[in-house]
């Protein structure tokens, strides 16, 4: 009789001792370009911690480096984890990003988020012409804007994250610019970039110039950045000579 209520209280501590310990994994996955450095919430007051697995069971941890992750800002018993996904050694490859919630009586639960890091790579920029031309602008003032394609699976280009390029006119400084939004439309798709007059004023309004807009890096909305600077993407435009008006007889 002994014996059976030892192994009963055995069974009861295994038990209690195990609860919750499977936790609960998110049907929602995460997808993002390496590169970035995003934050993850949780909501609560207890003590929290979080974890890199590769595996869905999270019994292999993901140890932080240059082809893996880098923790940011709380990497322990606080609620908000700030990470950098880096370039992963295979691409794209499938992390789990976990979270331990203790409570004041020591009881605890995991929640666990799909993580899948893709290089950048898939990630592109491209004008939809390769030359335009317009009339020179320098006496109109007027931005002008070109048709532009953003290309990827997981690109995110929305309010409030949209995509930048860094952009510059022939040898001239590089400047940052939004790529312009259409509507409610997000991610990979035909957009516009504006560039603003000052850019593309003609050293002589009567004479046509060639101004070649060269393109080095894509940002998405989320920091991932697309290098292009051994190769840089091109447009030439071309500013179209003004008429000359003969002096006004009065």
């Amino acid at each position: 009789m002994k014996k059976l209520l030892i192994a009963i209280l055995m069974c009861v501590v295994a038990s209690y001792s195990s609860f919750g310990q499977n936790g609960e994994l998110m049907t929602a996955t995460h997808n993002v370009y390496s590169g970035i450095t995003h934050t993850y919430k949780v909501t609560g007051t207890d003590d929290f911690k979080w974890e890199v697995f590769s595996d869905e069971n999270c019994t292999t941890p993901v140890v932080a480096a240059a082809n893996t992750y880098t923790f940011s800002a709380g990497t322990n018993l606080t609620k908000d984890l700030t990470i950098t996904w880096n370039e992963p050694a295979v691409s794209p490859a499938t992390y789990y990003l976990r979270v331990k919630q203790t409570d004041a009586k020591n009881c605890y639960n995991y929640k666990t988020l799909r993580v899948v890091v893709t290089s950048v790579s898939t990630m592109d920029f491209a004008f939809v012409n390769a030359t335009s031309e317009d009339c020179a602008v320098n006496i109109s003032g007027s931005n002008v804007s070109f048709e532009v394609t953003l290309t990827g699976d997981y690109l995110v280009h929305e309010s409030g994250k949209q995509a930048q390029i860094e952009y510059a006119i022939g040898t001239g400084a590089k400047k940052w610019l939004n790529v312009d939004l259409a509507g409610a439309t997000t991610g990979a798709g035909t957009y516009t970039i504006t560039i603003p007059a000052a850019d593309l004023l003609s050293a002589d309004a009567k004479v046509t110039e060639n101004f070649i807009i060269n393109v080095y890096q894509l940002k998405d909305g989320n920091g991932a950045i697309k290098d292009f600077t051994s190769t840089p993407v091109t447009h030439t435009w071309t500013a179209t000579a003004l008429p000359t008006i003969v002096d006004i007889a009065f």
